[in-house]
């Protein structure tokens, strides 16, 4: 009996999921604007919500999608105008917590001589 609470207390914890890397990455300052974002997980996820903002609080509509259970998962976009912009994302883990974050990016203006 004396064993039971020693094991237990050895079994790792169950981690949440996580966002693995995400395309663009958080961060990143594009010379052109991206026709997706991508999001790389680290197991199983239901995405359940993306949202994207340009600049404060406009936000930008996206295609609505089927939430479904998998560990990558591409959004097209509306052609973007150069600026600033966030993705927040949120998900269900696969043991059933939700999760979410944040993803900004820049989209730069071309150089024109």
């Amino acid at each position: 009996m004396l064993l039971l609470p020693l094991l237990l207390a050895s079994l790792p914890a169950a981690a949440h999921s996580e966002l693995r890397r995400s395309v663009p990455a958080a961060g990143a300052v594009l010379l052109q604007a991206p026709e997706q974002i991508e999001l790389l997980f680290n197991e199983r996820v239901q995405l359940t919500a993306l949202r994207l903002y340009r600049e404060g609080t406009e936000e930008i509509s996206l295609p609505r999608r089927a939430i479904r259970s998998a560990t990558t998962e591409i959004i097209a976009l509306p052609p973007l105008p150069p600026g600033a912009y966030r993705a927040e994302w949120r998900i269900i883990s696969a043991d059933g917590h939700p999760v979410g974050g944040v993803i900004p990016f820049r989209i730069e203006a071309p150089n024109r001589p």
